[in-house]
């Protein structure tokens, strides 16, 4: 039983010293000046509703989305570079006709969204866990994946002959994109570094308002 006691005693005490370690190491001074880091990076984006015109409606699905970064560490503290993300998210719609309120419509169907910009980023401290704060602008392009025309194009095939094939063009937007985020940083080891935060996004489109975001991002540093 003694001999019990004394390896539970030296696992704690380990456990204490390695934390310890591993402590001290997140508060050593960072290794972030004049590095290029590249990112990887997932966006958790809750479910939200909107109210249209007539009294018609749209419910989006919450969805994870994706993305990647490049930036360029002028010190410890201060980063720019420019990144890229997408999602596709379920909706549901309510539909009312413009010249008889009565006659309504439901379906569900997936739409797509990317947005590609520059950010900058600012370290709080010069240390390798630190929070940070973020600024980004940007354009977005979001596509409903509802048909708004059908076209028929024909060719001639050097094997087949005459050949017409239709396609649709579905409704689709684009516009500026601004985004914040806020969160803590820590480089992991001389290359490995990991951030999680809150981001606040909007697009300069009617209706669509702003993006609260769960974010995380996983990247190497490198010179």
């Amino acid at each position: 039983m003694a001999r019990s006691g004394r390896f539970l005693a030296l696992v704690c005490v380990l456990a204490v010293v390695s934390n310890a370690a591993a402590m001290a190491a997140l508060l050593s001074p960072s290794d972030r000046a004049e590095s290029w880091e590249f990112s990887l990076q997932t966006r958790y984006v809750g479910a939200q509703d909107y109210e249209g015109s007539g009294g018609s409606s749209l419910s989006l699905e919450d969805d994870l989305g994706w993305g990647f970064g490049v930036a360029y560490n002028l010190d410890e503290r201060f980063s720019v570079g420019c990144f890229a993300s997408w999602r596709t998210v379920d909706y549901s719609a309510h539909v009312v006709s413009r010249d008889d309120p009565d006659h309504t419509l439901d379906w569900s169907d997936w739409l797509d969204t990317g947005n590609i910009g520059v950010n900058a980023t600012w370290h709080v401290l010069p240390k390798r866990f630190t929070p940070y704060v973020q600024g980004s602008v940007g354009w977005a392009m979001v596509d409903s994946n509802i048909p708004e025309s059908v076209d028929i194009d024909c060719w001639w095939d050097p094997w087949w002959g005459d050949i017409c094939a239709a396609y649709g063009n579905t409704y689709t937007e684009d516009a500026a994109s601004y985004g914040f985020s806020a969160g803590l940083a820590a480089q992991l080891t001389e290359a490995l570094f990991a951030r999680a935060g809150y981001e606040k996004s909007w697009i300069d489109l009617d209706g669509a308002d702003n993006f609260d975001m769960l974010r995380i991002e996983v990247g190497m540093m490198f010179r």
